[in-house]
């Protein structure tokens, strides 16, 4: 009796101790996961967004959209902007590979990332880099990245960007080569 007694309490805290340090499984890998997941997925989307007086202030369209809601992002794939000036005209269109919008108004374009003039009379009518960011509504766009800047009759490449698309600046960080074209 006294054998069976001692086995039933090594049994007892055997199954205790298992219990005690088991790997707890509640619902932090459960929540992870979901972070990782997006709330809603879209395909071939179009969003526009007007002024005060109704005007046409950007569109943003994309092959593919996720919205990430509790890590406060938006992703897109292949993604087009397109910037409207004060006579609520096209003025700029930024595209690239992939995207994230966060909820702030900034957009970090990254792949394969263009910046083209849509007004005839711009002195620069391009510009590519790997990596952009802009920020809403301001405009403005900055990277530390190569950069390759193309206007009429020269191109330019440098490393970092500083840019207001509104009143039309730009300023390269660190300038490597520019190359005129003569035209005739």
């Amino acid at each position: 009796m006294r054998k069976f007694f001692v086995f039933i309490v090594i049994l007892l805290t055997g199954t205790a101790a298992y219990l005690w340090f088991q790997p707890a499984d509640d619902g932090d890998t459960l929540q992870t996961d979901q972070e990782l997941l997006p709330d809603y997925i879209a395909q071939k989307v179009t969003r526009r967004l007007y002024d005060e007086q109704g005007y046409l202030a950007d569109t943003v369209s994309a092959e593919r959209l996720e919205h990430f809601e509790l890590l406060g992002f938006t992703r897109f794939e292949n993604p087009v902007y397109t910037l409207y000036n004060e006579a609520h005209q096209p003025g700029w269109k930024a595209s690239s590979r992939q995207a994230i919008w966060f909820n702030q108004d900034r957009v970090i374009l990254e792949q394969q990332v263009s910046i083209e003039s849509l007004m005839p009379d711009e002195l620069i009518e391009r510009i590519e880099t790997e990596t952009l960011e802009m920020l809403f509504p301001d405009n403005t766009l900055q990277n530390d990245a190569a950069v390759f800047i193309q206007g009429k009759g020269f191109y330019i490449k440098g490393v970092g960007l500083q840019a207001d698309l509104t009143n039309g600046s730009l300023q390269l960080l660190q300038h490597q080569q520019t190359v005129y074209h003569n035209e005739q």
